[in-house]
């Protein structure tokens, strides 16, 4: 018997069912090639990172993909088992083996994989192709666009595809084998077991797990006096997932159950013409899938969780580089006259505002706390009319609303210390010290550096050492390349912004990168399973909505039936997996980052703006999905 054959005809016979399955397993592959391509090219690799940092994190992304690469078969293989059963039970009573139809079945999978592999490999190439210029364009990396073409991305490529191979060969042979004649041709009515009613208790306390993990994670905004500090982070971590795992399941499996059974039970719900159909039908439907759902909704939430903290940690650093590095350009070493006058000469040509400002070395009396952990007797001053020029020339956005009499000075710190404020006595002056959050010089060392009155400034200037700092301010200057090339050329010590944001964005790439990737690994597994879900679904019940229509249904009310079909497979993961995402990651905020740098850096840009831009992106790509599946399922039921 000819296998290869039968198969061919096949697929040919039932191309509709299979274009979907092959253009899916070809965006799968063509994802893992690009990732591959990736962390083996050298060159903006070490241009990027560590070359070593980027084959690691490949290896941990790949091991990620391949699980969710099995998940992914085994899921729609059952697919088509349970779709050709009729056709498999026929190849049964004609006296074909199990072993047989396991083979038609292998050869088909190995067709259809070898071709989305061949198309996957070429996909790969134009993809990071395009990747890589964006890259290049947008860092401005000073390499080549052509990557030289190595073959080992495509051989790793290729162990893939081989084991999804293997995956299919054991779950069909495991399948087919513990199943009977009957059995086989009556696949499509195995599955998991329903019962006639779900319980109130159960869903209840989903609702109820939810409600209290969420309670737990929030409590993290009291930061020290929270539960977490009091009882320990680790044992609350354990509880916290288990709730949300827990209510997860509960809800998904019997709250929407619950909540439908009570409207079929409503017969004013019951019998309208779109529930009659719909009611009935979603709550087998709904039980039937929730496993599915579940594993579903759980990888939405890591996909939220993931993708707003790294926006988070992407906004963290832009904001926070404004803060310790304030200045376009800071020289902190005393400049020749000429060179000064070279110096001004630079700033006002790219449309600049030079300052130069001399810092005061003192001491106190008795040690100044700095941080939690240290404290120092060495004092740098400024005065106020200093500190507020330079944050005023800086334009960030921050301004310190200071109040100086004339015996109180501001100590910068970079979160509150409470009760470690007092006064202290700098030189020969006792002042009472107050907290700010800003400071317009780069400060380093261990130093307490404080802004002071004028006039005890000038006393303090006459009878201490001081250090000369210059700088230069002014729009669009903190990511201006020339200006930093021009400085660079005076041969002076200077700190840049444009330079160090450029070395942050350097270190940090490969990992934004990595994450980017497993981000869209897991948008492209969720889309193509709930695509894929829905569409076998309508295909199932292709000559319901025939019959309905011929019993006097309109269009309208089919589409209605539709559209409540598809969002009760499409809604119930996304709503939940938003909710969990999201409140996991406030938590990270507030477990992670001080209060009082949310409050600096703006609660709009830490947590609002990661949240808005998450949010946009999820519904743009799922309701791009949804609207795909949906223009597909009005094909199918021809409504």
């Amino acid at each position: 018997m000819d296998f290869k054959v039968i198969a061919k005809n096949n697929i040919k016979n039932a191309f509709g069912l299979y274009k979907n399955y092959f253009v899916s397993i070809s965006l799968i592959i063509t994802l893992f090639g690009t990732l591959q391509i990736f962390a083996k090219d050298t060159v903006i690799t070490d241009a990027l990172s560590e070359s070593s940092k980027v084959e690691f994190m490949s290896y941990v992304t790949s091991v990620l993909f391949t699980l969710f690469t099995v998940f992914f078969i085994i899921y729609f293989n059952h697919f088509f088992l349970k779709q050709r059963s009729e056709e498999l039970g026929i190849y049964s009573m004609l006296g074909m083996s199990k072993n047989q139809i396991a083979s038609i079945l292998m050869m088909e999978n190995t067709i259809i994989i070898t071709f989305a592999f061949l198309s996957g490999a070429v996909s790969s190439i134009i993809l990071y192709t395009l990747i890589k210029i964006a890259l290049i364009t947008a860092l401005k990396l000073n390499i080549s666009v052509l990557t030289p073409l190595i073959i080992s991305p495509f051989l790793i490529t290729l162990l893939l595809v081989f084991f999804m191979l293997l995956v299919i060969f054991l779950d069909n042979h495991y399948t087919i084998k513990h199943l009977s004649i009957l059995n086989i041709s009556n696949l499509t009515q195995t599955g998991e077991k329903t019962s006639d009613r779900p319980r109130a208790l159960s869903a209840y306390l989903g609702i109820i797990s939810l409600v209290i993990a969420y309670l737990l994670i929030l409590n993290l905004i009291k930061h020290t006096q929270s539960l977490w500090s009091k009882l320990g982070f680790a044992p609350l971590a354990i509880v916290t997932l288990t709730l949300v795992i827990l209510g997860t399941i509960l809800i998904i499996k019997s709250t929407f159950a619950y909540i439908i059974y009570h409207r079929i039970n409503d017969h004013r719900q019951l019998y309208k013409p779109t529930n009659i159909v719909f009611l009935p039908e979603s709550l087998f439907k709904l039980k039937t899938k929730s496993n599915l759902l579940i594993v579903l909704s759980l990888i939405i939430s890591a996909i939220i969780a993931l993708t707003t903290s790294s926006f988070m940690l992407m906004n963290y650093q832009n904001a926070s580089l404004m803060k310790t590095v304030p200045s376009a350009i800071e020289i902190d070493q005393k400049l020749t006259p000429d060179k000064v006058i070279k110096v001004k000469k630079i700033a006002k040509k790219y449309g600049g505002k030079f300052k130069a400002i001399k810092i005061v070395n003192t001491v106190s009396n008795h040690p100044i706390t700095i941080i939690k952990t240290a404290s120092s007797n060495n004092v740098r001053v400024i005065s106020k009319q200093d500190y507020t020029e330079l944050l005023e020339q800086q334009d960030n956005g921050q301004q310190s609303n200071i109040d100086l009499a004339k015996t109180t000075a501001y100590l910068f710190t970079l979160y509150t210390i409470k009760g470690t404020r007092g006064t202290v006595k700098v030189g020969d002056y006792n002042i009472k010290l107050k907290e700010t959050h800003l400071w317009p010089t780069y400060a380093q060392g261990m130093h307490a550096y404080i802004v002071i009155s004028n006039q005890i400034y000038k006393k303090l200037r006459q009878h201490s050492t001081g250090q000369m700092v210059y700088t230069i301010n002014g729009p669009q200057l903190r990511n201006n390349e020339q200006l930093y090339q021009k400085i660079k050329k005076l041969k002076v010590k200077f700190l840049s912004a444009y330079k160090t944001n450029k070395d942050a964005v350097k270190n940090n790439s490969a990992a934004l990168l990595m994450v980017t990737f497993v981000a869209i690994l897991f948008f492209v597994f969720i889309g193509c399973i709930l695509y894929f879900t829905i569409l076998m679904e309508n295909v199932d019940v292709t000559e319901e909505f025939e019959f309905l229509s011929d019993i006097g249904y309109s269009r309208k009310q089919l589409q209605k039936i539709a559209i409540a079909d598809n969002l009760l497979i499409f809604a119930p993961p996304v709503i939940i997996g938003l909710l969990n995402g999201l409140v996991a990651f406030a938590g990270f905020c507030f477990e992670f980052l001080a209060a009082d740098v949310i409050k600096f850096l703006g609660v709009f840009t830490m947590i609002g703006k990661p949240i808005a831009v998450t949010c946009l992106l999820f519904f743009i790509a799922y309701g791009a999905i949804y609207l795909l599946s949906y223009h597909k399922t009005k094909i199918l039921l021809k409504i």
